[in-house]
This record gives structure tokens, C-alpha cells and sequence, in this order.
């Protein structure tokens, strides 16, 4: 929610601040959780200024900066960095988990708050006239509009940008949300169902980062196409398992699955990057908003399916019309399929 405000301070007032600022948020968000006696404790530090840290420190701000210094290779930088989130998150949380099995969660929280607090010092004396101008070597410009102009929420492509980053949102979680379950439902064990859906977020950051290489040199929309394809076939390949289960079978429905699992993220961040220069962090922040709604979606859709009709048949099948539907805007718009509008300029100002 706080990603559209994360994005616009970054427009107006450079990636730099906006780092600061989330590091001090983040630092003192896991050390209000490290004393909290009371459950509002809990709400604060850990629901509401971790949760804004994680906005500054995530996409939304880093697309902008990202658009400044690899303009010809934009998808591909966007896909490392995306990468590097998820690798970070899978590498934390077993660490957190050691910390707390050995220091207690107090003390592990304390822990987690140092990090941050050592980080902001850097991020003091670092050029951010120069790392915010990009290859340029000229300062960002600043954005028109502190949030996104209405004229932007008129935009059939804003409007495309949304309903895919959302469709892709429930494609992946209509799945992945219930594969541990229907797993073991159809015959494996609870371990092979767990280390499978630990294969499905490792083969993402692999997925990630083909994506955006190929995105570059390929375009868009044929890699897009093929993303989503894979998607479905992945998809097909874990129901099918309930008639013909094979841990052979699983290995492979699951890696390529995951190759999938957060593909279109980073295109989606550089045809923001693309289309809407002037303000990337506003514009991206916003679209974010849809990637939470489609999660959200997906967990609460495929439990009513699974709940309602007993099996799993209904929930595949969603999340396959899911893709069709985040497909459907590279098809239908010229400024998602090429990258550019039809006129050459910048729509955004």
C-alpha cells in the first residue's frame, strides 16, 4: 500500500532519501518487535514500519534508478535486481529461524535491526547527485506531479500494466499456495511436497534473470507469450500428476513452473521505465498495488475452489484462465508489446 508513496518520494526527491529513510524505518521497526510487551507493538514494528521500510527498499524505488543507468539493457538489470530480493529472502528466512531456535526471538529481532544501522552510514557518503543522474552524468529530473496525475489512471496502458502484473499475481498464487497440499493429497510425501515448492522459488531467481535477457534482444511480447505459455504448461503438468504421479514427473512440473514464478515482474518494471520516465516510482508503486491484490486473491480463490468442489480441478484451471488474461494486454496494446507509444513521447508529463 505504502509503494505508490515510496515511488513518488523517490520521483521528487531521489533514491537516496528515500533509502535513508526506510533503513531508519526498518532499523527501528525490528527493534520495537525486539521489546514489544503488547500485541499494537506487534502492529507497529512489524506490520506497519517494517511493511513501509520494505516499500522504500523494494522496486518501486529501484526501477527509477535502474531506467537512469541501463537504458539498452533495462530488463535485464531489472530482472538481477529482482533476483537479488529473492535470494535475499531465501536466505534469511533460515537464518532467522537459526537465530530464534538459538537466541530467542527477542534477541533475534534485536539482531535483525543491526544490519540496517550499519548499512546507513554508507548510504551517507555515497554520490547521490551522480548515482541518481545515471550515465548521463546530469541529475535526475523531478518529477511534475508528487503522485501519479489522473490523466495517468486514463490510460489504457497504465490500466494493461495493472490487470497483467495482477493476472500473473493469481496465475502464480491460485498454484503455488495449494501445491504443498495437493502433493501429499495425491500420494507424496510431506517432505517431496515441501522441497518441491522450495525448487519452485529457487528455479524463480533462474527465471528472472532468463527473462530479462531474453526480453532485451527478443522483445517483449514474444518472451512474454512464451513466459505465460510456460506457465500454463507447468501448470497442466502438476494436475496431470494426480493421474500419473512420478517423482520424475514432479521434478520437472516443478522447475518449470518456477522458472516462471515472478518472470514478468521485471519486464513489467521496465516498460514502466519505458513508457513513464519522468515518473517510474509513482507509476511502478501504483502497478505493485496489483501484485498484492492478485496474491490475495489467489490464496482466498483457490481455498473457496478446493473448499467448494472438493478437488483441485477448478483451481488449475483458474490459474490457467489467469494467464490468458495477463497475456492478453501485450496483444492488445502497441505501448506493452513495443515498449514505446505509437507517437515516440512520453505520455507521463
Amino acid at each position: 500500500v505504502t509503494a505508490p508513496l515510496a515511488g513518488a518520494l523517490s520521483d521528487r526527491l531521489g533514491a537516496g532519501f528515500v533509502y535513508k529513510l526506510a533503513l531508519t524505518i526498518l532499523a527501528g521497526g525490528f527493534f520495537l518487535a525486539s521489546q514489544m510487551e503488547h500485541l499494537w507493538q506487534a502492529q507497529l514494528g512489524l506490520g506497519v514500519m517494517v511493511g513501509m521500510a520494505v516499500s522504500g527498499l523494494g522496486m518501486a524505488v529501484a526501477t527509477g534508478l535502474i531506467s537512469r543507468w541501463f537504458r539498452d539493457n533495462i530488463t535485464l538489470a531489472t530482472s538481477i535486481a529482482y533476483a537479488g530480493v529473492s535470494v535475499g529472502m531465501l536466505s534469511v528466512a533460515p537464518l532467522a529461524q537459526i537465530l530464534i531456535e538459538s537466541q530467542g526471538w527477542r534477541e533475534t529481532y534485536f539482531i535483525l535491526a543491526l544490519p540496517p544501522i550499519l548499512v546507513l552510514p554508507i548510504l551517507f557518503l555515497l554520490p547521490w547527485k551522480q548515482i541518481n543522474g545515471g550515465t548521463s552524468g546530469l541529475e535526475a529530473a523531478t518529477a511534475r506531479h508528487f503522485l501519479m496525475p489522473k490523466h495517468v489512471l486514463a490510460q489504457p496502458t497504465f490500466w494493461g500494466l495493472f490487470m497483467s502484473f495482477y493476472a500473473t499475481s493469481v496465475a502464480i498464487w491460485t498454484t503455488a499456495l495449494q501445491v504443498v497440499a495437493y502433493l501429499i493429497e495425491i500420494g507424496f510425501s510431506a517432505i517431496t511436497a515441501a522441497t518441491s515448492f522450495g525448487v519452485i522459488g529457487a528455479m524463480s531467481i533462474f527465471g528472472m534473470l532468463g527473462t530479462g535477457f531474453l526480453a532485451d534482444r527478443f522483445g517483449r511480447k514474444l518472451v512474454v507469450t512464451c513466459s505465460f505459455l510456460t506457465t500454463i504448461l507447468g501448470v497442466v503438468m502438476i494436475w496431470s500428476l494426480s493421474a500419473h504421479p512420478s517423482t520424475f514427473m514432479l521434478f520437472v512440473s516443478v522447475v518449470i513452473f518456477g522458472l516462471t514464478m515472478g518472470s514478468r515482474g521485471p519486464v513489467i518494471s521496465s516498460l514502466v521505465a519505458r513508457l513513464y520516465p519522468n515518473m517510474v516510482g509513482a507509476v511502478y508503486g501504483t502497478v505493485t498495488i496489483a501484485f498484492g491484490l492478485g496474491a490475495a486473491t489467489g490464496g482466498i480463490l483457490s481455498g473457496f475452489l478446493r473448499d467448494t468442489t472438493g478437488g483441485y480441478d477448478a483451481v488449475f484451471m483458474a490459474s490457467i484462465i489467469a494467464c490468458v488474461l495477463g497475456l492478453m494486454p501485450y496483444w492488445l496494446l502497441h505501448t506493452l508489446a513495443h515498449g514505446a507509444w505509437p507517437s515516440g513521447k512520453d505520455a507521463s508529463s
